[in-house]
């Protein structure tokens, strides 16, 4: 029984030095202070990255010296000079060949030049009485648009197969004039010129238009005393097309109304008479070259 006691002592004395001992352990430990890496080095204070400096100057790069081994340049002697000179002036002139102009030349100047034009004449305005001829016009160009020109136009006056159609199946009585010759004074005025493409072949051409007057000499009628004379007082208007082969030759054709009064035959009261014909021919000019070619 004591020996049971004793133990008992001695088991409660061992727990309550236990205790005294843990509790001590237990009070002297600081979870906030406890070094978990072992015996690793304490951490050192991170570097800031100084980053991107956008506002510093750039540094300049230095540019080493050459070296005594590095191999110099010669400069260009006369003969490179030469060659390269004469290659330029090579260039210079295929560029001025090559070079084609927005607004090119014209083929051909008539200022300070004389015309000469033969023409073919025959009426379209008529069904009943055809007036064939011929035209010979001389003009001269003041200006390369404008000129000053005369014309004296020979006629013939034919029936057609109208009139006897007319005459023998309605008993119609056609009332005509008969001129025989016509000369007039007029201004030609050239406002447009251009180039037309005819089977492959480019033909330069410029447009006129014409007007005057003159007098026409027509067939007399004798119920009339004061048209007795013939010469009638004339005014013409018409428009023309220049087709230009060379600097002195032109294909001309133009569309020209001569109108004049006149009293018909068979008739006794005058009237007025258009004779519109079409004009055919060429246009030769002299000097045969233009002595005021422009610096085109």
């Amino acid at each position: 029984m004591i020996c049971n006691l004793v133990m008992r002592n001695l088991a409660f004395a061992s727990l309550v030095l236990l205790l005294a001992t843990g509790g001590r352990a237990f009070a002297q430990t600081d979870f906030g202070e406890l070094d978990l890496s072992g015996d690793a080095k304490k951490d050192e204070p991170k570097k800031e990255d100084p980053g991107l400096d956008l506002t510093s100057p750039e540094p300049t790069p230095t540019t080493p010296s050459p070296s005594k081994t590095t191999p110099t340049t010669a400069a260009p002697g006369k003969d490179d000079k030469a060659a390269k000179k004469d290659t330029t002036a090579v260039e210079r002139d295929i560029t001025q060949d090559d070079r084609v102009k927005s607004v090119q030349r014209k083929l051909y100047m008539k200022r300070g030049r004389f015309e000469l034009a033969p023409y073919f004449a025959i009426n379209v305005n008529d069904p009943f009485y055809t007036k064939l001829g011929g035209a010979i016009r001389a003009a001269f160009y003041p200006h390369d648009t404008l000129a000053v020109s005369a014309r004296f136009t020979l006629l013939n006056t034919l029936p057609t197969e109208d009139v006897r159609t007319a005459k023998r199946n309605f008993n119609s009585r056609i009332f005509f004039s008969v001129p025989f010759w016509a000369a007039m004074l007029d201004v030609e005025w050239s406002p447009i010129y251009g180039k037309v493409a005819i089977f492959n072949s480019i033909l330069h051409f410029d447009g006129y238009l014409v007007g005057g007057g003159g007098i026409v000499f027509a067939e007399t009628t004798p119920a009339n005393d004061a048209l007795r004379s013939g010469l009638k007082p004339a005014f013409d208007l018409g428009v023309g097309f220049r087709f230009i082969t060379k600097d002195w030759l032109a294909v001309n054709v133009a569309l020209i109304n001569t109108a004049y009064v006149d009293v018909p035959t068979g008739s006794a009261k005058g009237s007025t008479q258009n004779v519109m014909l079409i004009y055919a021919g060429v246009s030769i000019f002299f000097p045969f070259k233009s002595t005021f070619r422009e610096a085109e």
